[in-house]
């Protein structure tokens, strides 16, 4: 007989009230009503962003004020190597697809060049021409030049007083990413976020015209060669990820009609491997899936974290799952169960519910954890992980097609529509 969920512990409802509700103080802090974008040299998504500059200053009410920043900490920028040939990879992917560009054949930059790169964009973004000036750095920076010492006025001193004066601000507004639009103390991702930004723009009566910020046309992605239909599908997933919720109900939906095997590779919560999640990065990633959830019709906000003892015993539970359909089941039941409904699955009660739920045997997954944690299933996906060059999750590798994120799921989905075409 099956169990109900326990009830949610009122901190679940404390989480609840704070994911529906923007930060009133970052809103006050955020002052005079400005759209920002926190731009950092050589940062590929920041450099798709700058595109848009020009757009929306003709469009917009108010003003469009670029704050140029550092290299994030490496406590909010873990793996910092593998994230860099990340964004040079996926910028390349998705630029086209916005009708932006980004150099095929790209290099990250070193530090060195990123910051003489600083100098000079701090200086245009004072004079006003900072979109003209960023393309002629970029393209320097991603073909590993230098630029001209003499390029720039600002001496070092200057240099190092004005990133870290707009690094404090973009902390103190509750964010530590480049790449990101700011309005109103809310926070909006390069160019994924630009719907919502545009939403938020409208609602405030500050943009002009009735067509979209940016629309993405997935068939224009420059995607690698050499797909094919039957490669696998790795789902790379984390139960402490709320993304991962999000990325879990997609292969779930698509998994029926999908062309080849999906193999599902749950692992560790970063957290859990050594890798450290401060508050405001924390906060963010939940508010930002609040809005997407909220956009997909699925609900989020009942929060009960699974790290430690709840995200091993899912583990545990998931060697039991006989076939793809009924892992996915046990990954969207805890999801939902975790992320939804603040259902602890620490606890047997609340764990019984997902099981249940998922359709699998309550009792051999319960005599499974007496004989003990099993994350040697989790260790395997962590290398597999991180030997396709990744490092967090939602994953998903589809052939020569890795990439990072929910965000990134159309990018899976126009490559098999690309096979399914034959083209």
């Amino acid at each position: 007989m099956s169990v109900r969920p326990p009830k949610p512990a009122l901190k679940a409802h404390v989480v609840d009230w704070l994911v529906r509700h923007p930060n009133p103080v970052h809103r006050l802090r955020a002052g005079t009503k400005a759209l920002e974008l926190y731009y950092e040299p050589g940062d590929p998504h920041s450099h798709l962003a700058a595109q848009l500059l020009p757009m929306l200053s003709e469009r917009l009410r108010i003003p469009v004020v670029v704050r140029v920043v550092d290299a994030p900490e490496s406590a909010l920028y873990p793996e910092a190597d593998k994230q860099r040939q990340f964004a040079i990879d996926d910028a390349r992917m998705v630029a086209p697809a916005y009708g932006l560009s980004f150099p095929a054949h790209a290099a990250a930059s070193d530090a060195g060049a990123r910051r003489q790169a600083a100098a000079v964009l701090l200086e245009a973004a004072a004079a006003g021409d900072f979109a003209a000036r960023e393309a002629e750095v970029a393209e320097t920076l991603f073909q590993g030049g230098r630029i001209a010492a003499s390029a720039g006025s600002l001496d070092e001193a200057a240099v190092t007083r004005q990133l870290e004066a707009n690094g404090r601000r973009r902390a103190r507004l509750g964010h530590y990413l480049p790449g990101m639009w700011q309005f109103n103390g809310i926070w909006y991702w390069g160019v994924d976020r630009m719907a919502h930004l545009e939403a938020a723009l409208r609602a405030a009566g500050l943009l002009q015209g009735d067509a979209p910020l940016l629309q993405c046309q997935p068939e224009a992605a420059r995607l690698p060669d050499g797909l094919s239909a039957e490669a696998p599908l790795e789902f790379f997933y984390s139960f402490r990820s709320p993304y991962s919720y999000l990325a879990a109900v997609d292969v779930q939906q698509a998994q029926a009609d999908w062309p080849g095997p999906i193999q599902v590779r749950p692992v560790l919560p970063m957290v859990m491997r050594g890798l450290k999640v401060p508050t405001r990065k924390r906060m963010y990633i939940v508010r930002d899936t609040y809005r997407e959830a909220q956009r997909r019709g699925l609900p989020f906000g009942l929060v009960a974290d699974p790290v430690g003892a709840g995200a091993e015993r899912c583990l545990t539970s998931f060697t039991l799952a006989g076939d793809t359909t009924q892992q996915l089941a046990l990954l969207v039941a805890a999801a939902r169960a975790i992320w939804s409904q603040g259902v602890d699955v620490a606890t047997d009660a609340g764990l019984r519910s997902v099981i249940e739920a998922a359709g699998m045997d309550w009792a051999a997954v319960r005599a499974k954890l007496d004989d003990g944690i099993d994350l040697a299933q989790a260790e395997a996906n962590r290398q597999a992980l991180f030997a396709a060059g990744l490092w967090g999750v939602p994953s998903f590798r589809y052939g020569p097609l890795v990439t990072w994120g929910q965000d990134r799921w159309w990018l899976v989905v126009e490559a098999r529509r690309r096979l399914t075409a034959g083209g």
